[in-house]
């Protein structure tokens, strides 16, 4: 069945949604869904990307709100990211820890270095999951899952293993293309997008680097196994076999994703610390007032001037 109702809409079907356009409500008639990452109504029947959870068919206005989802349903269906987003107060700004100079009113990614921008000041409370992780976590787990086979067809010979003589050299270069795809394209997805933005920006880095280096191994592996022929004989091994980098391209996917997991972790453990420090701290103050007694208020209340009691 559907995640959508039979009611019809109470709010207006026009204007822009966060995910790039389309149209916000919250309840549906038979030809629409809600996206439950973004809200924004989405129109059946059109080819929008949808995903299956629970016995219940999702539907998103695009792969990007598909894949937030696919990363943690519960973490959507629960509503908590609705409560993650309430927890910045309205007008929190975001900017990058390692070019403090960039500040947006929105989440977004760095123009300069491509890392995801971090609220400005400290959230109260707990700010829940972060989606990142949460998402990166699970594209580091597939990832890994899927090179491992690769190296140990690629690395095997190296050790004694006889795995890709008994496949054979074309048999094991599909093998390798099928499991190298979902890799390179999906779980490192992301950073082939900020290797893209950092080449029409201008501002060059280490993405830049990383999206080259995997699509160059990947693309041309690609070739090689499709089309052979069209390689002169340099190229060929004593057994007339073109060779490929699936490996390298999924190795590289992976060990970042890993360096990605490593820094927002710390990240998260850092930003909970402050947050354990902070709610130490006094959150009430006892003023004395002119006639001399005593009253205790919130310690956003307390005004210059006024007389405190320090116990």
């Amino acid at each position: 069945m559907s995640a959508h109702s039979h009611a019809p809409s109470d709010t207006p079907k026009s204007g822009a949604s966060c995910c790039g356009g389309g149209h916000h409500g919250h309840d549906h008639d038979a030809e629409t869904a809600k996206d439950p990452v973004c809200g924004m109504t989405v129109t059946l029947g059109r080819g929008k990307p949808t995903f299956d959870h629970g016995g219940v068919t999702y539907h998103f206005c695009n792969p990007g709100c598909r894949d937030k989802f696919q990363a943690d349903p519960e973490h959507y269906l629960s509503g908590a990211h609705k409560k993650q987003a309430e927890a910045m107060p309205a007008g929190t700004q975001y900017t990058c820890p390692m070019h403090p100079e960039i500040v947006t009113d929105k989440p977004a990614d760095c123009p300069i270095c491509g890392m995801a921008l971090e609220p400005m000041g400290v959230p109260t409370g707990d700010a829940g999951p972060n989606p990142e992780l949460v998402d990166f976590t699970r594209r580091f787990w597939v990832g890994a899952v899927l090179t491992a086979p690769i190296l140990i067809l690629t690395m095997g010979p190296m050790l004694g293993l006889g795995i890709r003589d008994f496949l054979g050299e074309r048999t094991a270069q599909w093998i390798e293309l099928v499991l190298a795809t979902p890799v390179v394209l999906w779980s490192g997805w992301p950073f082939l997008v900020r290797g893209v933005k950092s080449v029409r920006s201008g501002n060059l880095n280490m993405f830049t680097l990383i999206a080259l280096g995997v699509s160059a191994a990947y693309l041309f592996s690609i070739v090689a196994v499709l089309a052979p022929g069209i390689f002169p004989g340099g190229f060929r091994d004593a057994g007339g076999h073109v060779g490929v980098y699936f490996e390298a391209g999924a190795v590289i996917v992976v060990l970042v994703l890993l360096g990605q997991l490593m820094e927002l972790g710390a990240r998260d453990r850092t930003g909970a610390a402050i947050r354990a420090l902070l709610d130490m701290a006094a959150k009430t103050a006892r003023v004395i007032r002119a006639d001399g007694r005593e009253e205790e208020i919130p310690l956003e209340d307390v005004k210059a001037g006024d007389h405190l009691r320090v116990r």
